[in-house]
């Protein structure tokens, strides 16, 4: 009998205890961790839906649209709505050209989101659109739903283009609201101010049962409506913009920039040839990628900012600026007598005709390539190099929604180790002189250059986004400013250059002289090892209270004093005389 007592006694014990584990966990879970298993239950009872923030708009400086967000249709699928699975695959297959196990992949992998429909495909053309309308009641589970659509009325490197997010991108931004269905900004203005632009989702707040489907709206959470983004207002006058592109030749890669010299704000900048941005976001057919990425011009790449070249004479203004700033010469002492170029260490080293006798003044109106030759054989070259260094030509430079590609300057360094101690003379100084041999710059950088002459000596950043705008709220952008090593005295000299190269006798710059404004400039040949000639023109106009800078560049275009001038003068021709309001 003890034995059988025992037995009780031990399993009343065994009972005992586990009621008294059970009671603890219990206790634990209602009253120790009662919050934190409260607010898991609500989860399990509650669902956020997320709601879009309508993107802001990238404006012009006078309010006209470069971007606008349009209508776009989207096909969702409610997944508890779906009778036949197999058949809403079969179906979706046939008219969107998706394999139809993707569509049961998708399917399945949202089996369990019952609380909001799955978008399958947007932007729907309206014939596929309507076929899915047309069959909504033999397919309820397919829904075509209205959205916005980013969309770009003219091709602008600048502003740039939105795309669908990339799995790396949403490993990168997936703490900052972004679903693996959104579009974000991929290059340019809508990239860099990303953002500002994208606003903030607002949500709403459900209660679903226990499969997870929808019963009602809460009205007394703590849902809340989205913010839009913020509207960018720019520099850029649109209307200029096409005048620009409409007047740089078509055949060919051609630059232009037009730059408000006192504050920086670019109000042109053309880059050809350009893309179609929203084949980007429309989704890029396969016959027009190839095209743009097979064009040897390379349509992507804005030249004005990511390109260097030989700069050619334009590249004499910088090189006198040293030579007056370092006393080498005096401006109006005749330093050479132009034979058709010089001879130095057994080599001819041509200009383009016999100028006679020449001052610095002749050699720049002229365009006279002896004059900066006799320049270059006493000059040290370390010494321009930091000239050049500390007139920002050669670095990258931030503009506006990037920074610019580095120029090239080389060092007597850069020479020792690549042509060896004794491989150069300064005969390759002679080169670098004219703006030839080694030395590259982008037209932004060169732009810089000679905004800083029309503003004394200060560069104002060059940049695109003036404000933000948000309900009624303006938002002013200030951007930094830099002065250039170089004197009012030098500064004033150059600026008389420039206009006799435009309007003396003599001139080279004769094309783009406009009515009534005073204009200055330089003209640019630079020798091109792979083929013609490129061409340069830079205008400051009017000289008199300089406002613009105008640079243009043409590739293999001949003789600057040419195309590129005559580009120039249209450019100027139209600002001044059919766009008054375009002046500040």
């Amino acid at each position: 009998m003890s034995k059988k007592f025992f037995k009780a006694d031990q399993l009343l014990l065994l009972v005992v205890v586990l009621f008294a584990i059970l009671g603890y966990s219990l206790f634990k879970i209602q009253v120790i961790e009662g919050d934190e298993y409260k607010e898991i239950a609500e989860k399990n009872y509650f669902r956020i839906i997320k709601k879009p923030a309508k993107r802001g708009i990238i404006y012009d400086r006078n309010m006209q649209p470069l971007t606008e967000n349009i209508p776009s249709l989207s096909l969702y699928i409610d997944i508890k709505e779906i009778v036949d699975r197999d058949s809403v695959a079969e179906f979706v297959s046939k008219n969107l050209d998706m394999p139809k196990q993707e569509i049961l992949d998708l399917i399945h992998k949202h089996r369990f989101y019952k609380f909001a429909p799955v978008l399958i495909k947007d932007n729907l053309d309206m014939a596929t659109a309507i076929r899915f309308e047309e069959r909504s009641d033999d397919y309820p589970s397919l829904l075509v739903r209205p959205e916005a659509l980013r969309y770009y009325d003219m091709p602008s490197h600048f502003v740039g283009y939105v795309g669908k997010i990339s799995a790396s991108e949403y490993e990168q931004y997936k703490d900052e609201e972004y679903a693996k269905t959104d579009y974000i900004g991929k290059v340019g203005l809508e990239r860099y101010y990303e953002k500002e632009l994208k606003g903030k989702k607002g949500y709403d707040v459900i209660q679903v049962d226990a499969t997870g489907a929808p019963l009602e709206l809460m009205k007394n959470t703590s849902g809340k409506p989205p913010i839009p983004g913020k509207d960018i207002v720019l520099t850029l006058d649109k209307e200029l913009q096409q005048k620009v592109t409409e007047i740089l030749p078509k055949d060919t890669t051609a630059v232009a920039i037009v730059m408000n010299c006192k504050t920086g704000g670019i109000i042109s900048m053309v880059s050809t040839p350009q893309y179609d941005p929203n084949n980007f976001v429309t989704g890029m057919n396969e016959e027009y990628w190839n095209q743009i990425t097979s064009d040897k011009r390379n349509p992507l790449l804005n030249k004005a900012c990511s390109a260097v070249y030989p700069p050619g004479s334009v590249f004499k203004l910088v090189v006198a600026a040293y030579a007056l700033e370092k006393n080498l010469v005096e401006p109006y002492d005749i330093l050479v007598d132009c034979k058709g170029g010089v001879e130095y260490g057994g080599r001819h080293f041509g200009c383009w005709k016999e100028h006679g006798e020449m001052n610095m003044l002749d050699a720049i109106r002229e365009s006279c390539d002896s004059y900066f030759y006799k320049i270059a054989e006493i000059m040290n070259l370390n010494d321009f190099k930091n000239f050049i260094e500390d007139c920002n030509l050669i670095k990258d430079l931030p503009v506006g929604y990037t920074r610019s590609r580095k120029g090239f300057f080389p060092s007597s360094e850069w020479y020792d180790k690549h042509y060896g101690e004794l491989g150069w003379t300064r005969g390759n100084l002679l080169n670098l002189s004219i703006g030839q041999g080694e030395v590259l710059l982008t037209p932004i950088s060169i732009a810089c250059f000679y905004a800083g002459i029309a503003n004394n000596g200060t560069v104002k950043r060059p940049h695109f986004a003036d404000y933000f705008l948000q309900e009624g709220e303006k938002e002013k952008k200030y951007y930094p400013s830099f002065h250039m090593p170089i004197s009012q005295q030098t500064i004033d000299f150059l600026k008389q250059s420039l206009y006799e190269a435009v309007n003396a006798k003599g001139r080279t710059g004769g094309m783009a002289r406009v009515k009534d404004i005073m204009v200055g400039g330089k003209t640019g040949s630079a020798e091109n090892y792979y083929g013609d000639t490129h061409a340069w023109f830079t205008a400051i106009a009017p000289m008199n209270d300089p406002e613009i800078v105008v640079v243009v560049f043409v590739e293999q275009g001949g003789s600057g004093a040419d195309i590129a001038a005559k580009a120039a003068g249209k450019i100027l021709g139209y600002y001044f005389d059919k766009k008054p309001l375009l002046r500040y």
